[in-house]
């Protein structure tokens, strides 16, 4: 299956949960992603916004910020085609910004990736590997390049997993893939 096949696959699956479904498996895997080690010894977490039909992430955020971690949140540069890395200290700091995801504004202080010691990454699909599939822009990709010593995990729900997720030379395999059923590692900076 190609990337686009296995990407529409994922997608049409993953919209035809209902939004309360969507909302239970979500706070399944923020359970299990507070119950992990290495994220609550973090200090700073960078993690995307939810959108759509992507496991939710804003109890995430709302949680971080309420145990004192510092949280980072994305804004899209769609000219460079780029993510920036901003300083959040509530969800009221967002607004709608590129492909309708909430961003933070104009005044919030910029991070480098690196700063973080867990990066969350949205998940389309995702296989045994830690090979996922994103929207097929790149944007994570390319950043995941600067993370330094942060763990890359991705959030997703066992229906997007599949035997084999096809990778290109400049996709970026996580170290984590957090369900709502398991939390798998594979390597990389999980201590």
């Amino acid at each position: 299956m190609s990337k686009s096949e296995l990407r529409l696959k994922a997608l049409e699956s993953r919209r035809s949960l209902p939004p309360e479904r969507l909302e239970e498996l979500s706070r399944a895997v923020q359970a299990r992603l507070e119950g992990l080690p290495y994220y609550n010894r973090a200090k700073v977490v960078a993690s995307y916004v939810a959108k759509r039909h992507e496991v939710r992430t804003q109890g995430i955020i709302e949680s971080a910020l309420s145990s004192g971690k510092k949280v980072i949140v994305p804004k899209t540069n769609l000219l460079t085609k780029r993510l920036t890395f901003h300083h959040i200290k509530s969800l009221s700091e967002l607004s709608p910004g590129a492909f309708g995801i909430l961003e933070p504004g104009p005044r919030a202080k910029p991070a480098p990736l690196s700063e973080a010691d867990v990066v969350l990454v949205p998940v389309v699909a995702w296989d045994g590997r830690g090979h996922r599939l994103g929207y097929g822009r790149g944007y994570f990709d390319r950043e995941l390049k600067s993370k330094g010593k942060a763990v890359s995990v991705g959030l997703a729900l066992e229906s997007q997993r599949f035997e084999s997720v096809p990778q290109s030379f400049h996709d970026v395999p996580l170290e984590a893939i957090v369900t709502e059923d398991r939390a798998l590692m594979f390597g990389g900076n999980v201590k």
